[in-house]
């Protein structure tokens, strides 16, 4: 089976995944999974590892998230390489995707390059303020938060954990990825923003349409970095090869319709 189909295959079956079993499907939609792996391609072309590999890696990066054993380094292996078997694949290349997929939430340190550069593709989707709604987001809906009742220790919980993320970049492209979406924002801030992500993760509102309501709590400069992530515009700084600029992820509607600022 050629590689480009396997990926199709893959693609489709991880999107099942992401979309209809992780969080008993309240992040349908979400376009999460699909800027990790465009970041982990662009990661692996720009330093010489195998795409093939590091794609396949990111497209199943959350394959473990449904039976909750996604910190698990074991489990989400295991999990990882059954979901591969199905695919003519050597034994080579399932466990080298599926290395990939138990190491990238850092819980063991990636050994192999196509497994940092799947890690910090999460870590960099993961930093800066679309990381604090990707992890308020995660945190409300695994029940670890109450949207209801958001505690200091809870906001610092969240900043924490982005923070030790951010220490863990492993590829030196990465670590100056890192600076562009990484971005100052006050306590006060974060004590109006995360309520309200919270509360919005908790009625299934995407991570996308959730930026799009906080924009107007934003500084011109936090709004101009959110809005680089979500189209991954970024990226361009350090292209070798030619990025498209996927702009429409962010529109200025959200999903009830209610228009909101662009970033100018």
């Amino acid at each position: 089976m050629a590689k480009n189909s396997i990926l199709k295959k893959i693609r489709k079956l991880a999107i099942n995944i992401d979309w209809n079993l992780s969080f008993s499907g309240k992040s349908k939609g979400n376009k999460h999974l699909l800027r990790i792996v465009k970041i982990a391609k662009f990661l692996a072309q720009n330093v010489g590892a195998d795409v093939f590999i590091a794609e396949a890696g990111a497209l199943l990066h959350d394959v473990a998230l449904p039976s909750g054993n996604d910190y698990n380094y074991k489990k989400n292996k295991i999990i990882a390489q059954e979901f591969l078997i199905r695919f003519k694949l050597s034994d080579l290349e399932i466990n080298a995707i599926a290395e990939c997929v138990a190491t990238h939430e850092g819980t063991v340190k990636p050994k192999t390059l196509e497994a940092k550069i799947v890690h910090d593709a999460d870590v960099l989707e993961k930093s800066g303020i679309l990381g604090i709604i990707r992890h308020t987001w995660k945190m409300t809906n695994s029940g670890r938060i109450d949207s209801e009742k958001i505690l200091k220790k809870d906001i610092k919980k969240i900043i924490d954990h982005i923070k030790w993320r951010g220490k863990q970049l492993q590829t030196p492209l990465a670590k100056k990825l890192h600076k562009c979406v990484s971005i100052n924002i006050n306590i006060a801030q974060l004590r109006k923003i995360i309520p309200i992500i919270s509360g919005l993760a908790k009625n299934s509102i995407t991570t996308e349409d959730i930026a799009k309501i906080i924009l107007k709590e934003l500084k011109r400069n936090q709004r101009i970095a959110l809005t680089r992530q979500l189209n991954l515009s970024y990226l361009a700084s350090f292209k070798k090869y030619k990025f498209i600029d996927h702009s429409r992820l962010l529109t200025n509607k959200n999903a009830n319709g209610k228009r909101y600022a662009n970033v100018p």
